[in-house]
């Protein structure tokens, strides 16, 4: 450590001004974190992990708790915005990237905060009426896109905690944090689509995989022109994305042709396993590297052939009822998302440092993937819950199956309504036809 961090690392507090030359490595000093950092990561991670999230989740359900949980986790963010400020000890490169990502996310914040006040206070006369309903939707996305916003910020935050993905580590660094956020993305993605997708997929005719081809397709095409450095030599990591890119969209193609017309495909589910046996062929530059990108490319080959005999197998036209099988491919995408997170060069060359063995690493990423299914779980159910929805009544090739007006309704957390009063209760229509159908016989 030079003379300089040394000096600094005896007073409170810190500096966003150090010379960048003073990092090499690393993109932080070696000093320990202290309490004021801790509480400041624990207060984020409160905030952005639990709070936001579930203050979506109540906002969507338009349940009166939204706004005390919103006001919570902000109450929370704003002291733990002041505690990075607050710290002493370890410090950090002046340019990392969660500082400066630090000023989207107060916006984001900020911007969220005034809107709900703004339409807390219902005003309606003149152009207020005309320009609230664009507000309301303004308000929704930005709802739900603070939980991702957050996300990233956390993975910043521990990225920055360490003082990786610097230097010449960036490239394969973000490789590895955005490739497994993908995976972890999808998981949820899937997870959410069997339980509350239905109304939205059948009431526009297409199906998951459609919509699966398409992502991967544009995904290949940006990976085909952005791995390589354009101007400089090829090398075998170049050769190795690319060509993964070159398959993906050519792969998401068919998809798409063989998932119109709301037609289940196994073109993803392939592409995956494909996708699992490139991993683990792929060329490491750790020793013990080799074995967790093995673990790695066997989870998520189990996720793409548990999804085809799930669609092949299980799924049965007619049936009704989610399948415990059903649950194995977004729980596996997600294990899968985060090995692959935890498996960047400067982690395993950590793991040596500190004689950790690959075999108890790799079960500390799997436990963190498990409570991320949990919470994403949770969530789900949380919503179906407070909106009575019917999530194991009725289900229609492979999602639930619902007449047209809990069609429309099961979907109106899409839509741009902000009346508190209105929530969707499903079951309680459900129950009233019923009941009219029964005096009517």
């Amino acid at each position: 450590m030079s003379e300089h961090q040394h000096e600094h690392a005896s007073g409170m507090g810190h500096s966003h001004d150090l010379d960048p030359a003073l990092f090499s490595d690393y993109a932080a000093t070696s000093e320990p974190m202290g309490l004021i950092m801790t509480l400041h990561i624990t207060f984020m991670v409160a905030a952005f992990g639990i709070l936001y999230p579930t203050g979506m989740v109540l906002g969507l359900a338009k349940n009166r708790w939204h706004v005390p949980v919103q006001i919570l986790a902000s109450t929370l963010f704003v002291i733990g915005l002041f505690l990075a400020h607050a710290h002493n000890g370890r410090n950090y490169e002046p340019h990392i990237a969660h500082r400066w990502f630090a000023d989207i996310v107060i916006w984001a914040v900020l911007s969220q905060f005034i809107l709900g006040v703004y339409l807390k206070l219902h005003i309606e006369r003149g152009i207020h009426g005309k320009i609230r309903p664009i507000l309301v939707k303004v308000h929704k996305i930005l709802g739900a896109a603070i939980p991702i916003i957050g996300y990233v910020q956390i993975m910043l935050g521990v990225i920055a905690t360490l003082g990786f993905c610097y230097g010449d580590h960036t490239g394969q660094c973000l490789a590895h944090f955005i490739m497994g956020s993908s995976f972890v993305a999808y998981g949820i993605i899937m997870l959410l689509i069997l339980r509350v997708g239905g109304p939205w997929l059948l009431r526009n005719g297409k199906s998951q995989e459609w919509y699966d081809s398409w992502v991967i397709t544009l995904w290949g095409i940006v990976n085909t022109f952005t791995e390589h450095r354009w101007g400089h030599p090829w090398n075998h990591g170049d050769y190795q994305h690319t060509s993964m890119g070159i398959i993906w969209w050519a792969a998401g193609i068919v998809g798409i042709v063989l998932s119109r017309k709301g037609k289940r495909s196994v073109i993803p589910s392939i592409l995956i396993i494909l996708t699992a046996v490139s991993f683990q062929g792929h060329a490491q530059h750790v020793a013990n590297s080799g074995a967790i990108h093995s673990y790695f490319g066997y989870m998520l080959m189990a996720g793409g052939i548990s999804r085809i005999v799930e669609i092949c197998f299980v799924w049965k036209e007619g049936e009704f009822d989610i399948s415990p099988w059903q649950y194995i491919p977004p729980l596996t995408l997600i294990l899968a998302g985060l090995l692959f997170m935890g498996s960047t060069e400067e982690q395993l060359g950590l793991l040596s440092i500190l004689d950790i063995d690959v075999g108890s690493y790799s079960n500390v990423l799997l436990s963190f993937g498990f409570v991320v299914f949990f919470f994403a779980y949770v969530l789900i159910y949380l919503w179906e819950h407070l909106t009575s929805y019917p999530a194991s009544t009725h289900h229609h090739n492979g999602y639930t199956e619902v007449d047209h007006e809990t069609l429309i309704s099961g979907s109106s957390f899409l839509e741009d309504d902000d009346d508190e009063d209105d929530a969707v209760e499903l079951k309680e229509t459900n129950r009233r036809a019923n009941m009219s159908a029964g005096n009517s016989s």
